[in-house]
């Protein structure tokens, strides 16, 4: 194992117990790639600059709740890292493994004694003008709001490369 993730919600008990789990895994000689949690903002090239390279990092335990899990699944975007939640917010659905079951979890993922669960993930393009204008992958849903000014949204819906309907909302 070279490299672990950690995906940090901005907060002080999330904050405090990925302090901890750092130190825990540099006294293995394992190194830490620390990302807080953040909103994203739209644009393709903040897309590409959120990606982590897959070789090096062997999971991500993500500190928080599952907005936090979903937005790591944003900054893993189609690395194909393996995700690991710790639950620290009010909602954790996604979030599996307790607070107190932090070390025990790394210990698994040090001694490769875990088995990984395949989750599906949507692709989302956003065209305007007939240019793309962000495209990401996304996990579990995606929340299209009109923004400041209302107007008419084309959407067209595609699985797996293959037309499935289009509609128009507001």
């Amino acid at each position: 194992m070279k490299q672990v993730g950690l995906f940090v919600k901005q907060d002080p008990a999330a904050q405090e117990k990925a302090d901890e789990l750092a130190d825990w895994f540099r006294a293995r000689d394992i190194e830490v790639i620390r990302q807080e949690s953040f909103q994203p903002r739209l644009g393709l090239e903040n897309s590409r600059e959120r990606r982590v390279d897959p070789e090096y990092i062997t999971c991500v335990f993500v500190l928080g709740g599952d907005g936090t899990f979903l937005s790591a699944s944003r900054w893993i975007g189609d690395a194909g890292v393996p995700m690991i939640g710790v639950k620290f917010g009010d909602i954790g659905f996604l979030a599996e493994i307790s607070e107190d079951a932090v070390f025990r979890a790394a210990e698994a993922v040090v001694s490769r004694q875990f088995a990984i669960e395949s989750r599906a993930r949507l692709k989302v393009r956003i065209i305007r003008n007939g240019n793309p204008y962000v495209e990401e992958t996304v996990l579990n849903d995606v929340v299209i709001n009109k923004g400041a000014l209302a107007r008419l949204a084309n959407i067209e819906t595609y699985i797996d490369g293959h037309y499935l309907t289009s509609y128009r909302s507001d």
